[in-house]
């Protein structure tokens, strides 16, 4: 009696490790079509794109941060607005009718409305990804600074340090001078864990 008491046991506990498994590989990998398909259209890795997303809204299309970034890549009003002024529409509705996959809706949508939308918050988050990294190509690390103005802006990047400062300074270097912890955390763990997806194969 008590060895087949056991044996559920321990069945229970595969079963219920089993479907936890499961319900976290569903969670994470839910969106990597989506993801390599517009990260293709920018020009960008797949494996950054998801490790964002990853620390950025942990794949919750409707994250919302105290700054009022939105979605999975959490696309801030201010970017959101350099985004339509880039692509010289008259309205939001208009712009989101050129982002293939939006589920359009009648009426003018609000910001937090279109943006909860994955498709959305991920072209614009690629343009706005993908535009860091131009502007900072010609840095030793351009992903470590890239991400750092993806969070904090590139205002802050530029005063932490001087173009000159950088042009051969180290990512550590860069991130050491990084005064927003979070930011320096943020960037440490991003690299982190775009080594990791750099191997999955869901990503190519």
């Amino acid at each position: 009696m008590v060895r087949k008491g056991l044996s559920i046991l321990i069945l229970t506990i595969l079963l219920g490790t089993a479907g936890a498994f499961g319900a976290w590989y569903y969670w994470t990998h839910r969106y990597d079509d989506l993801i390599v398909e517009t990260a293709g259209k920018y020009g960008l890795d797949p494996a950054l794109v998801k490790s964002i997303i990853y620390e950025e809204s942990f794949f919750n299309p409707r994250a919302r941060s105290s700054q009022n970034a939105v979605g999975l890549m959490q696309v801030t009003p201010i970017a959101m607005q350099e985004w339509l002024e880039q692509t010289r529409v008259r309205s939001l509705s208009e712009a989101l009718g050129t982002i293939s996959g939006y589920k359009r809706g009648g009426a003018e949508p609000a910001f937090e409305e279109a943006f909860a939308d994955p498709a959305v918050s991920l072209n614009v988050g690629c343009w706005y990804l993908q535009r860091m990294l131009n502007r900072y190509r010609d840095e030793p690390d351009p992903i470590a600074v890239a991400l750092a103005a993806y969070n904090a802006g590139p205002a802050n990047v530029e005063r932490w340090a001087s173009n000159t400062e950088r042009s051969d300074m180290s990512r550590e270097e860069f991130i050491a001078r990084i005064e927003f912890p979070v930011t320096r955390s943020y960037v440490q763990k991003i690299i982190t864990r775009y080594d990791y997806y750099k191997k999955d194969r869901d990503l190519r």
